[in-house]
């Protein structure tokens, strides 16, 4: 019964009825590329349709032999070249009819291992070049979809649960003729499972500011409501009372926590992921609530980094990324995804002359973001390295004809800089121009961005060599022990 099986087998194969359903020189090709070597299959020449007849893993005939005693010997070397192998000395047929038993067995394991390696080959040829590896992303073949777009919905899929929407509690917000609130909200993240969200400041600057951070951390005072996924299955959503953790104005970010009305609530919060892996021309992805709109996805690019801003908070921010996507009021504090699925900025600002996207914007690196949040669950506080200065602005820096560096506009009293450094004064003739630090640490600092940069990567106590110009020309140096901003 065996052998007729196999008789029957290698009769189909010869016949063509038991080929794949594909192109007989494509599947001729795709077997060659995976089943012999990339050197053997270069130098090997063709096959033709008259060698059918002969196993293609039989070695070459000797000149005058016949195919039948060429195959015969291949077989039986063959037979006991595997049963030394498998140490199990079973008793194989022998000559011409063990060669023709052998090239049907051969025949039919080369058709199932062809079959069972070209269909998931077929399958990967169209397969993103980018997948995460933790958590991937399903693509429907049979889908309407192109296979970017499928991947970005799918990213959006696993990222959308942890987004949020933002509303002021002191701000009763406008409604717009399409029912689109335009005032008091704004976009945010989870950050953990305890329902800790990480937005901007300036979204509820109002009622925090009428408070106090110190005391609407300590009395745990709610300041907002949060629209938070609490079963991403359903998408079912609920609104929540939230209060302050901590703040960092000078960063523009805030950190709030929901509070939970019974126990058991699940929440999803977010993959952060490292700036250091994206690049000018990187895709992303920005999620939030534009004029209210909730869970809105835009896409774009990077367009720069290592940008520098000023926030609605009054403060400079450097370090930035520049992103062409779509961001309008009501973005910020939304995440910025790259196409793992993974948070690299915090969308914070736009550049706009009329209000509305101009395609200019920026976000707060993800390491910034991370490292902030980290420090006030830790502490309570940001613990930032500062020289104890207040830099001046662009229009009085440039009032005074100042070029390059930064322009002490002041000396924090009884700070690390104080009674080394100078800033702006008035004499005898009028203004006197303050100190312009010119290289902080070795590096040269020609802005304001320069140097909170500079400063982010320096700690509490360390000691740094501060260059400074004095007079407009009389260059000095001074050590400076940096203390908490």
């Amino acid at each position: 019964r065996l052998h007729c099986l196999f008789f029957s087998c290698s009769l189909r194969i010869r016949t063509g009825l038991f080929k794949p359903r594909c192109d007989p020189p494509s599947y001729e090709r795709i077997r060659e590329r995976i089943t012999m070597p990339r050197i053997a299959r270069a130098q090997m020449p063709r096959r033709t349709s008259a060698q059918t007849n002969i196993s293609r893993f039989a070695p070459p005939l000797r000149k005058g032999s016949r195919p039948r005693e060429a195959a015969a010997t291949h077989a039986q070397s063959g037979v006991s070249e595997a049963s030394g192998a498998s140490g199990r000395g079973e008793d194989r047929p022998s000559g011409i009819a063990g060669a023709v038993l052998l090239e049907a067995k051969q025949r039919v394991v080369a058709s199932l291992v062809s079959l069972s390696l070209v269909l998931p080959l077929v399958q990967l040829a169209d397969a993103p070049a980018v997948l995460a590896l933790s958590d991937p992303v399903v693509v429907d073949t049979t889908s309407a979809l192109s296979l970017e777009d499928q991947r970005v919905a799918g990213i959006y899929k696993k990222v959308d649960p942890s987004v949020v929407t933002i509303f002021d509690s002191t701000v009763a917000g406008q409604l717009s003729g399409t029912g689109a609130q335009r005032e008091g909200n704004g976009s945010g993240i989870v950050y953990d499972k305890m329902g800790t969200i990480v937005t901007n400041y300036h979204v509820i600057s109002k009622a925090v500011d009428a408070i106090g951070v110190p005391k609407a951390v300590q009395n745990k005072t709610p300041v907002a409501r949060v629209l938070i996924t609490v079963d991403a299955g359903s998408g079912r959503q609920m609104a929540l009372p939230a209060y302050v953790v901590g703040a960092d104005r000078s960063r523009d970010l805030l950190v709030l926590r929901v509070i939970t009305p019974e126990d058991g609530i699940r929440f999803y919060p977010a993959r952060f992921g490292s700036i250091s892996d994206v690049r000018v021309g990187s895709t992303i992805l920005s999620i939030g609530s534009p004029f209210g709109f909730e869970h809105s996805m835009s896409k774009g690019i990077v367009s720069a980094k290592n940008r520098g801003f000023q926030s609605m908070t009054d403060s400079t921010i450097s370090g930035a990324i520049q992103i062409d996507a779509a961001t309008n009021p009501g973005n910020s504090g939304g995440p910025v995804v790259d196409l793992d699925g993974e948070v690299v900025a915090v969308n914070t600002a736009i550049f706009t002359n009329t209000g509305v996207s101009s395609r200019v914007g920026f976000a707060i690196p993800s390491n910034t973001v991370s490292k902030v949040v980290d420090e006030i669950l830790e502490f309570g506080e940001v613990r930032r390295a500062s020289l104890g200065i207040k830099p001046a602005a662009d229009n009085v820096k440039n009032s005074l004809n100042v070029q390059d560096g930064v322009l002490i506009q002041s000396v924090d009293k009884d700070g690390p800089s104080d009674g080394k450094l100078k800033g702006i004064s008035r004499g005898v003739g009028g203004i006197v121009p303050g100190d312009v630090v010119v290289r902080v640490a070795g590096k040269d600092v020609r802005s304001i961005f320069d140097l909170s940069q500079l400063l982010e990567e320096k700690r509490i106590g360390d000691t740094v060599t501060v260059d400074v110009l004095r007079g407009g020309s009389d260059a000095m140096s001074v050590e400076i022990e940096l203390a908490q901003e």
